[in-house]
């Protein structure tokens, strides 16, 4: 999925920000003075994303009258975890640029990052299930292998560019 890495150029774009200020601005304030850019990508990647998914779902008329609103509900607990994803990122890119990444730091940045991957497979469980039982258990595994499929896509763009801690 390509939202991942319009979010990494997101915040990699907003770092400017950190070096020119003198009182650099908190992650919170960063992504509040680009939240219309935020919810536009993400509006943009959802678009794009759930053509995806339809074109490649193959459900008749009465399964997409019940997997839709899963789906749609499912998308906008994904985009939480995005924009989480995104102050991740931004932090991570704040500590590196100043060298401050010492244990500690490292520490908590991982204790997040897996935090966040646990948020994300447990959401994936939540929304499978509903599939299976409101659609079929089928089209819930197609669901999954399609979200696995953009997701990997994403994960890979929006962590080619960011630098490996030293």
């Amino acid at each position: 999925m390509s939202k991942r890495s319009l979010f990494a150029l997101l915040a990699f774009a907003s770092l400017p920000l950190f070096a020119v200020a003198d009182d650099e601005p908190t992650t919170k304030q960063v992504m509040q003075e680009n939240k219309s850019a935020i919810q536009n990508r993400i509006a943009d990647i959802d678009y794009r994303r759930k053509q995806i998914v339809e074109a490649n779902m193959n459900l008749s008329a009465q399964e997409g009258e019940a997997f839709w609103p899963i789906y749609n509900t499912y998308r906008t607990e994904a985009d939480k975890l995005s924009k989480e994803a995104i102050a991740l990122i931004l932090d991570y890119a704040r500590v590196y640029d100043t060298d401050s990444v010492n244990d500690e730091t490292a520490a908590k940045l991982q204790k997040r990052l897996l935090d966040l991957q646990d948020d994300r497979q447990e959401l994936k469980e939540k929304y499978a299930k509903r599939i299976a039982k409101e659609v079929s258990p089928k089209r819930s595994l197609r669901f999954l292998q399609i979200e696995d499929q953009l997701d990997a896509i994403s994960l890979l763009a929006n962590t080619r560019d960011i630098p490996l801690v030293e």
